[in-house]
């Protein structure tokens, strides 16, 4: 049995086939499309064509909400208002697919042996891209809300009356903590380079990293404080920042959260599957879910 992991993103479409075991064994990377659900279902399954492994599920995890029971999905990032595009793809695939919160399936990964949340009762988990998601371990369980749509997390208010969002409201942690964030604070130039440059010892990109650390800091300390979980955990493209990153964002701590820095070292971490955590969350959510009646 081989499962598809699809990890949509407001940039990049990141496709994995995994075998039973949940080991990776083809994967490709794409330019993501914006608004038309259609053309990015059949960009799918032309991925699905072009595997040496042909699947027979799919998991997808996308950056926005996905309600239940209906199933429907609105994300900012890729430009979709209540679209069903569980339903879309699994017309054009004619296979079953499994659709859900890309957060939440990056969760999931790291919840798996090895993982940055493994063995944990408590996690807030967020992913730093194009947006900022957001997913929350409760009692070692994921916890949605009632509609599976809880846990937006780049979209509690930061600032009050600041930048408006895609999502239509204005001061969201999204838009002082997402990778295109960090290239506002660098004048323009990208994440990953602004960070490849940091670390290499550039000193306008090490400014710019502060700026951009501090306005994290702040927004990961309230949720510190609201959910005292054991860990958090920092995944998606700025992620790769590691231990850079994090020391930026604890020299911050003490002006932003009234304990010493030193409780947040010890909860702040990156997660460990980095590029593959998103596929892999969606295909063991998809062997989860699909493998008997959903409850």
């Amino acid at each position: 049995m081989y499962i598809a992991g699809i990890d949509i993103g407001g940039t990049n479409l990141k496709f994995g086939v995994f075998d039973d075991g949940l080991e990776l064994v083809y994967s490709r990377v794409i330019r993501s499309v914006r608004a038309d659900t259609l053309a990015s279902a059949r960009q799918i399954k032309n991925l699905i064509a072009q595997s040496p492994f042909a699947p027979s599920v799919i998991g997808a995890g996308v950056p926005g909400a996905v309600f239940r029971p209906s199933g429907r999905v609105n994300s900012g990032n890729l430009r979709w208002a209540g679209v069903s595009f569980g339903e879309t793809l699994e017309k054009e695939t004619g296979l079953k697919v499994w659709l859900d919160n890309d957060a939440q399936a990056a969760l999931a990964a790291e919840t798996l042996p090895g993982g940055s949340c493994h063995g944990l009762e408590t996690a807030v988990y967020l992913t730093l891209g194009t947006g900022v998601g957001g997913a929350l371990l409760i009692g070692g369980k994921p916890w949605r809300g009632h509609d599976n749509a809880g846990a937006e997390l780049g979209h509690f208010i930061t600032h009050a009356g600041g930048m408006r969002c895609g999502c239509g409201q204005k001061g969201c942690f999204e838009m002082y903590a997402s990778a295109g964030a960090l290239s506002r604070c660098a004048g323009g130039v990208r994440a990953r380079v602004a960070l490849d440059r940091a670390r290499e010892g550039d000193e306008a990109m090490k400014k710019a990293l502060d700026r951009y650390a501090r306005e994290l800091a702040v927004g990961l300390c309230s949720l510190y404080m609201v959910f005292r979980p054991q860990a958090i955990v920092l995944g998606g493209g700025v992620s790769a920042g590691g231990d850079m990153l994090l020391e930026s964002v604890l020299s911050h701590v003490p002006s932003a959260y009234n304990y010493d820095a030193g409780v947040m070292r010890g909860v702040l971490r990156i997660a460990s599957r980095q590029n593959e955590a998103g596929m892999l969350g969606a295909a063991v959510l998809a062997k989860m879910h699909l493998s008997a009646p959903e409850p």
